[in-house]
């Protein structure tokens, strides 16, 4: 491994100062890696074989994932997976897909509150989030919290549960993936606590007149019955925080490979780009290595390969964010 490592990285007598990470044949090789990987991604992101499932596809498991560090992150308890939320966030990404909108009203005024009544979610809370037209998991969590009606969503105190479901069809001409993330408090859950607290649980709302017209950047509801169309509040109006106690994190019971293989998937972009500083950082130590182990025996050559090996990584990286976000969008 030492003769090795020696014989590519550091200039000496026996590779005639010539290291073998910075010739001709290894620049080519990683061009070749470069290339490759990229021909993976653009095919993800739409380019060539539309069916072609494997990059560009968001896990839902991953974006609960997601969600819940960001949580921790800010001392709030980890939402729970609901198998009913998550068919309901399915029905509605199946229906935005079959019809070609990306809006939380459908053409026909189905607004979100008829998916959780259509998977049976009574809620005392709800909330919705929507993208469109992502690659990378890790750009949808991103995009989610740096808008602050949908980071409120995610963050919301008074939200215990969660379902997140995806579906691939076509908006604005192209093949895209729709994305739902719905939250919720069932109703069951408020009742359980009145009944073991003394204390009455009251949400006040401060709500716009029924003459404006309700914000469409996010959904936030309180429901009173069952067969009652929700009460609506702006995601930005003053809420009373109920306190939510500590939910357990949902483990996946797969093996750590396969949700490394799953992680990877779900996050091609990031997965990409750390590999792209992996190799950055190996041809960076080997620049420095050339120029100062035999300082007054240089190669241009040599260090052209460097720095060019560098160029077309930097390129890649600049376009792979481009063509993953140009038109990207939440909702």
């Amino acid at each position: 491994m030492k003769k090795t490592l020696k014989k590519y990285f550091i200039p000496h007598e026996e590779n005639d100062h010539r290291p073998h990470f910075l010739r001709w044949e290894a620049t080519m090789a990683v061009a070749g890696i470069i290339l490759f990987c990229e021909v993976l991604f653009l095919t993800g992101v739409g380019f060539g074989v539309s069916g072609f499932r494997l990059f560009g596809e968001i896990l839902s498991n991953v974006l609960v994932e997601q969600t819940n560090a960001q949580r921790v992150t800010h001392d709030l308890s980890s939402l729970t997976a609901s198998a009913v939320l998550e068919e309901a966030a399915q029905m509605k990404a199946d229906d935005m897909a079959a019809k070609g909108y990306f809006a939380h009203t459908s053409p026909e005024g189905i607004t979100p509150w008829y998916w959780f009544s259509e998977a049976g979610y009574a809620f005392n809370y709800a909330g919705e989030n929507l993208a469109v037209n992502f690659v990378d998991s890790r750009d949808v969590t991103n995009a989610w919290m740096n808008s602050p009606k949908h980071r409120d969503n995610i963050l919301g105190a008074n939200f215990t549960e969660i379902g997140i479901a995806t579906s691939r069809g076509v908006y604005e001409g192209r093949e895209a993936v729709f994305v739902v993330q719905m939250f919720g408090r069932p109703a069951r859950v408020a009742a359980a606590q009145t009944e073991t607290s003394p204390a009455p649980l009251p949400a006040t709302i401060v709500r716009k007149s029924e003459e404006e017209p309700l914000p469409q950047e996010t959904f936030v509801a309180v429901r009173g019955t069952e067969n009652q169309e929700p009460e609506r509040a702006d995601v930005g109006s003053e809420i009373n925080q109920i306190p939510v106690a500590a939910t357990p994190q949902v483990v996946s019971s797969q093996p750590l490979p396969v949700r490394i293989a799953a992680s990877a998937a779900a996050m091609p972009r990031k997965t990409l780009t750390v590999l792209y500083i992996v190799i950055a950082t190996i041809v960076g130590a080997a620049l420095l290595l050339k120029v100062f182990v035999r300082i007054k025996i240089q190669h241009p050559a040599l260090i052209f390969n460097g720095v060019l090996m560098l160029l077309l990584i930097v390129s890649a990286l600049t376009i792979n964010q481009y063509l993953a976000l140009a038109s990207a969008r939440v909702f």
